[in-house]
């Protein structure tokens, strides 16, 4: 679609931000082998990684499209939102340890 074409249901960068939280966590957990208690700081550090480099991708593929261009902010946007689901999960993984006893 050209950017004409794409629907904002949302504030543009806050879209960004929720899709690549997702996708920092979809992610995060195969880095941990599907298990809170796997997760760590370098899982969490190439998720949010692999997540901006997808996200660079895509911006860089906007360039090939008419009437599209990429943005560094919505690369920022989708950085930010990747950190933050990451962070959500891991934090969980906290809580679910300290609850178990294990923290």
């Amino acid at each position: 679609m050209t950017g004409d074409e794409v629907p904002a249901i949302f504030w543009d960068k806050f879209e960004h931000l929720l899709a690549y939280a997702v996708l920092g966590i979809l992610f995060f957990l195969p880095l941990g082998a599907g298990r809170l208690s796997n997760l760590t700081a370098k899982t969490a550090a190439l998720a949010v990684l692999l997540s901006t480099l997808y996200g660079a991708f895509d911006e860089v593929h906007q360039s090939f499209t008419p009437g599209r261009s990429p943005d560094v902010r919505d690369l920022f946007a989708d950085a930010l939102g990747a950190a933050l689901g990451v962070a959500a999960v891991w934090l969980l993984g906290v809580i679910v340890a300290r609850g178990r006893g294990r923290g």
